[in-house]
């Protein structure tokens, strides 16, 4: 009896039953039942027979199920396609067949075999076998290996299905990874994504599933980092910042992609831009490699090809600032009343220093440092000392130090050279013997410097060196200099000592072997002499007694005084007969011995007219040394106070001689006092 259990098309088993009758030791005819049914199979379905045995087989017994061939005909055609070591089996046994894959479609018979002894079963009939759909994709790309596809990112591969036999039709479903893709059920597919693909076909009877289609999209990973380090900073996760003298890697990281066995790599950079304004790139000789070093401002590119597949891609923009420091240097600025820069400074004086660069740019910080002492190296920052320039003076620091400007951005910072700033102190200066010196009146006196500057200089120019003879009174600047022209200033006040010596007589006019009384004054010790023969009754006493011998004397009185200073004074004493002397006497007591030449009207001029008696009298006067400084033929009683060119007389006492015919009428001391 033959039992039929529908198929389990998702197993793609077609399970029957079949009972076989026989006996031990001799083939008997197998009682069988058969039904007439219409099955369907695959090529390479398996069809599942169920078979009872109802009597012994004989040992080494097989069974084996036999497929007709496409007319029903086993005669000679039929295809033994399993078989059993059936001896000792029992009931309730299964055979698995395998529908050969080159089974022609159509409808079929299937039969069980024993051999030992020979026992056929009842024929299945009216199995259909149906051929399984053609599920081979081709595709309108290349293949880089059997069943992988590898383009570039944005291209489109086109995977199409073999077309069904003439006179049949297939159903579509494409899959991807295994899974059907939603609304793709026609004979092509076009894709743009890896992963890997398969194709179902389904006919009237069969379905069947290609091999498996893989497919690589290549997109080259081109984004590009830029290496941490000293100096650079981010400014975004495509850019960086970073200072002068610093080198940045720029680096791309490869990530394995299917199908990729490596890369190739090209740097481009933008270096300039065309007509439009559009950056124009450049490939970079011989950067080949995922990294690259900068150190310059640009727009960097990484061009990434796939090997193989040769898909290239360009990364996006990375933006690399390099910040450049101005070249600064300290210079010094000159003064306008310097000829030459210098840093070498008197102590109150001061210089400027400048930060000398072609950019000033807002974006830098500026500090200025001092280190004290200089050398030392204890760099300071200068509160509020921001700005490109410094005036340094004795405020900051009191001696020599010295001073350089810290230049900052965000990124880099820079230091300028060191000037050193040395402030000089003022030479030493002392007057020798003093500040403030007495004279004696036409002489001199030594005065000596001491000091460590190097010239010296007396009234501007006056005198030069540490040792000169001063003769004249008044004020003396002295300016000492040192090293950078530093100054000190002092001053000497130099006067003459007020000694003016007097003489008189009384009386001036004598009898003959009389004696007249002469007197001096203005210092400490005295000397009396005379231009003739005479007797004193003391010769250094501030008064004495003189006998002249002569018809006129000169009598002379030499002063000094405690500070050794003399001075000169003279008297004239006549010695006339009584009765020739008379005429005299009076007027001689009223010579006029003071004249004031100040346009005043009051005793400007010597007026001697009372002594001249109408007489042509010559008049001739002297300084107090005997030189002659005036003289008139014929005295017309107008002196005043000048010499023979006209020049005034300085103040100070004079002698005059009157003579007439030759014979000396007076002779006597005029003192002249031009502002009194």
């Amino acid at each position: 009896m033959l039992t039929l259990i529908n198929p389990n098309r998702d197993m793609r088993k077609l399970v029957l039953s079949l009972a076989l009758m026989g006996f031990a030791w001799s083939a008997q005819a197998q009682s069988t039942s058969n039904e007439s049914l219409s099955l369907q199979a695959c090529q390479g379905d398996t069809i599942v027979f169920g078979f009872n045995i109802t009597s012994p087989f004989n040992i080494g017994n097989t069974f084996s199920v036999e497929m007709s061939d496409a007319s029903g005909n086993f005669a000679g055609n039929f295809v033994s396609i399993n078989a059993l070591l059936a001896y000792g089996v029992s009931s309730g046994n299964e055979i698995d067949v395998l529908v050969p894959d080159n089974t022609t479609q159509g409808v079929y018979k299937f039969r069980m075999i024993s051999s030992n002894p020979v026992v056929i079963s009842d024929t299945i009939s009216n199995v259909i076998i149906g051929a399984n759909p053609e599920t081979a994709i081709t595709a309108f790309n290349w293949f880089d290996k059997a069943g992988e596809i590898t383009f570039c990112e944005g291209d489109t591969a086109l995977l199409v299905a073999n077309q069904p036999p003439a006179g049949q039709s297939y159903t579509y479903q494409w899959l991807i990874g295994g899974g059907p893709m939603a609304g793709e059920i026609n004979d092509t597919l076009f894709v743009i994504a890896s992963g890997t693909y398969a194709l179902e076909v389904s006919s009237n009877l069969c379905d069947a599933t290609s091999n498996d289609t893989i497919v690589n999209s290549y997109t080259p990973p081109t984004d590009v980092y830029a290496q941490s380090g000293s100096g650079v900073n981010y400014v975004g996760m495509d850019s960086i910042r970073m200072c002068y003298g610093t080198v940045a890697t720029l680096e791309y990281f490869a990530f394995p992609s299917p199908g990729i066995t490596d890369y190739k790599y090209r740097w481009l950079k933008d270096d300039s831009t065309n007509i439009f304004g559009q950056p124009v790139m450049y490939a970079l000789p011989n950067d080949t490699l995922n990294t690259i070093d900068v150190d310059t401002t640009g727009t960097w590119y990484l061009e990434v090809t796939s090997i193989p597949g040769g898909c290239v891609d360009t990364s996006e923009v990375f933006t690399v600032i390099v910040d450049t420091v101005p070249a600064t240097v300290v210079d010094v600025a000159m003064w306008s009343y310097q000829s030459l820069p210098t840093t070498t400074l008197c102590l109150t004086d001061s210089v400027m220093l400048v930060a000398q660069d072609t950019v000033l740019n807002s974006s830098w910080e500026y500090q200025w440092q001092v280190a004290y002492p200089s050398g030392s190296g204890n760099w300071l920052n200068l509160a509020n000392d921001t700005l490109p320039w410094l005036k340094v003076d004795t405020s900051i620091v009191a001696d020599t130090a010295d001073y350089r400007l810290s230049i900052i951005n965000e990124t880099c910072s820079f230091i300028t050279n060191e000037t050193t700033v040395d402030f000089v102190n003022f030479p030493t200066l002392t007057i020798l013997p003093g500040d403030s010196l007495g004279i004696c009146v036409y002489d001199s006196v030594l005065v000596s410097l001491q000091s460590n500057a190097l010239t010296f200089a007396w009234n501007g120019g006056l005198f030069v060196g540490k040792q000169n003879f001063i003769s004249q009174p008044g004020q003396y600047i002295i300016e000492a200099s040192g090293i950078n022209q530093c100054k000190t200033v002092d001053t000497l006040d130099v006067y003459n000592y007020n000694l003016i010596a007097t003489a008189t007589a009384s009386p001036q006019i004598i009898s003959p072997g009389a004696a007249t009384t002469l007197s001096s004054s203005g210092g400490t010790s005295y000397y009396w002499f005379a231009d003739a023969p005479a007797t004193f009754s003391n010769q250094h006493g501030v008064i004495t007694f003189a006998l002249p011998t002569a018809d006129t004397t000169t009598f002379f009185i030499q002063v000094e005084d405690l500070n050794g200073c003399t001075d000169t004074a003279s008297v004239q004493v006549f010695v006339k007969e009584q009765d020739s002397a008379v005429i005299y006497a009076a007027t001689y007591g009223n010579i006029q011995n003071v004249i004031t030449p100040n346009g005043d009207g009051r005793n400007d001029v010597l007026d001697l007219s009372g002594i001249t008696a109408g007489d042509d009298c010559e008049f001739t006067v002297y300084t107090r040394w005997g030189t002659p400084v005036f003289n008139q033929e014929v005295y017309n009683n107008a002196w005043g106070g000048t010499t023979d060119g006209g020049s005034a007389l300085e103040d100070g006492t004079y002698y005059f001689v009157l003579t007439h015919n030759n014979e000396i009428r007076v002779k006597s001391a005029v003192t002249i006092l031009n502002n009194f």
